[in-house]
Formats: C-alpha cells, structure tokens, sequence
C-alpha cells in the first residue's frame, strides 16, 4: 500500500464525528429510508436557539400521492429568521432528498427562500416548499395534513 494510506483512520474517533450533526449527511437505506442532516429541534434548543419545526407528507406532494404517499420530510429552523438547521426526511428516496437539505443548511438558506423557490411537481422536493409554506402557516398546515391524511385513509379502504 501506497505510504501509509493504510494508517489512516487509526486515530479516528467515531463518537467524534458522530457527535457531529454537520460532519455529513446520514442515511439508512431500509424500508422506508431515513435520512438526515444538521440539528434536531431538541439539539438546536440544547444549545440555547429558538427553534421550530415544520413538517411535509409525502401525501402532501403530487408524486408522493401518486406513487409513494407514507413518509414525511421536517425542516429545523431559526426562530423568528427562519434559518434552516436541520433536515430528516423519512420515506422514499430520503437518501437521495436528503443532499438537498445539506445544501439548504449550508447555504443558510431560510423558510421564506424555500417558500419563495420554484420546485418541479412531480418531484419528492416539492416536499421542501411544503415544509416551508408549514412553518409560515401552521394552522393552515395542520389542516392540509389532515386532508391529505384523510384522503391516504380513504384510498387504502
């Protein structure tokens, strides 16, 4: 082996970087996928950030009604800048989707850029501006999950 390529990793501490909510994006290619990146509502909270959290269905989006509907993406942010922190998304392609969310958190992107972005239906990112448009508009929010719920639960009679 070429110098000591063979040595690295030897120091490494794998509760260090797991420790490390922005070190990479994780994902857990399972049945469904989980994915995730940045800060947890309870994490931003424990470092003394008003956080809150806004969540999509898939059912919510076009292609998750038409082809995948159980799963859910949630958006961490910044109170009242609406930063984004973290993202975890549960469902199909949450390991594909999930690289988006990176760029959002790193970017610094806010609630309002998401909601105010253009996203192509038929796509599991319109979940993003879904969360978005939630985090702007809770009741509003709670009553479209239950419409979509509803709807899920009719079609699965």
């Amino acid at each position: 082996i070429d110098g000591n390529i063979s040595q690295a990793g030897a120091s490494f501490d794998p509760k260090a970087l797991a420790a490390n909510p922005f070190a990479f994006p994780t994902g857990v290619w399972s049945s469904p996928e989980a994915a995730y990146y940045g800060l947890s509502q309870q994490q931003a909270q424990e470092m003394g950030i008003d956080a809150g959290e806004a969540i999509a269905l898939y059912a919510e989006c076009l292609r998750g009604r038409v082809f995948s509907p159980n799963g859910l993406l949630k958006l961490v942010f910044e109170k009242p800048a609406g930063r984004v922190l973290g993202v975890h998304i549960c469902g199909e392609d949450a390991c594909e989707l999930i690289h988006y969310g990176m760029e959002l958190v790193k970017a610094k992107r806010t609630i309002s850029d998401i909601n105010n972005s253009l996203y192509s239906a038929v796509t599991f990112h319109e979940m993003y501006r879904i969360a978005a448009t939630a985090a702007l508009d809770e009741a509003g929010a709670r009553k479209r999950r239950a419409a979509a719920g509803a709807a899920l639960a009719a079609r699965n009679r």
